[in-house]
């Protein structure tokens, strides 16, 4: 059975190591999957390996040694994308990450990046509040409504480059407050002309907050420059072999020029598997029309235009 084509808007080339997967099996893990296009990044943060712990980590959460920001991560994303289009069967639309969002001078390695190649199109993923990614990464505490931001935010307006951020919502230990929301707002009405896509809707590995999904409906109804990202742990709330979520259904159906679909793979083949799985249930239970927007159309006034 071939797959019905969507477009995969969150694939990272590189793990939290910043070493490349395997691009050859990473694109037949899309193309299997029925991914005809794909967003692709690197990681703008690289985890220590400590002296102090004897396992050498391969995932942010598998010790307490930090995270620092990696420049790096955009040369290897360049690098890489020969193997990853080989064979002419998937077209990608690579983005830039490698950079401090809490720097004043985030916009100069931006511009420098973005003039060294033709292929950019757009931004991202930008980590702000990420669990405890956000207590692991070195310096200052990250927040899209930070200054430093306000020019990389100007930048994608005047490119037309999306830009592609993570912002959990609230925090573990208050999950229903969604204290964080206020920030992406203010970033959102300070810059209306910018397209934001909100990954994973405000949710994290750690995070699960409630009453996400009224949050995301008030967020696209105030905001008409957002689109929401179901992707990630948000696909595991949403979608399963029993089917999908009938309330994230609904709200979907009803907005769906407002939302798009990715795997969040860290550079990995199957997890493509699961989850285009779950995006393909979820895809299967919205009306022909608004699904074909959610997996396609979207994605490609975005980033493909």
């Amino acid at each position: 059975m071939v797959s019905p084509p969507w477009i995969d808007t969150h694939v990272h080339l590189v793990d939290f190591l910043q070493r490349p997967g395997r691009m050859p099996d990473l694109r037949d893990g899309l193309v299997r999957n029925g991914v005809t296009r794909a967003v692709v990044f690197g990681l703008p943060v690289k985890k220590k390996w400590s002296t102090v712990e004897p396992v050498r980590p391969d995932y942010y959460l598998d010790d307490n040694a930090p995270c620092h920001y990696h420049s790096l991560t955009d040369a290897t994303v360049l690098d890489v994308l020969p193997d990853l289009e080989s064979g002419g069967v998937l077209e990608v639309a690579p983005l830039v990450c490698g950079f401090d969002p809490t720097d004043l001078l985030a916009i100069e390695h931006l511009e420098f990046v973005w003039g060294r190649s033709d292929r950019w199109a757009g931004v991202g993923e930008v980590m702000f509040r990420h669990d405890d990614l956000t207590n692991l990464t070195s310096g200052e505490v990250p927040s899209p409504d930070h200054v430093a931001m306000d020019a990389v935010l100007d930048f994608c307006a005047q490119n037309d480059a999306p830009i592609s951020l993570h912002h959990d919502s609230s925090s573990v230990g208050m999950p229903d407050r969604h204290e964080y929301a206020g920030s992406l707002e203010r970033a959102l009405d300070r810059h209306p002309s910018t397209s934001v896509v909100w990954c994973h809707a405000g949710v994290s590995r750690q995070v699960d907050p409630a009453g996400q999904l009224e949050l995301v409906h008030r967020m696209i109804e105030r905001h008409r420059n957002l689109t929401v990202e179901l992707s990630w742990v948000l696909l595991d709330r949403i979608a399963d072999e029993d089917g999908a979520d009938e309330d994230w259904v609904r709200l979907v159906a009803r907005e769906p020029d407002r939302f798009v679909v990715g795997s969040d793979t860290v550079a990995r083949a199957d997890t493509v598997d699961t989850r285009g799985a779950q995006i393909r249930t979820f895809l299967s239970a919205l009306p022909e029309s608004a699904a074909e927007g959610v997996a396609v159309r979207n994605a490609e006034a975005l980033w493909f235009g």
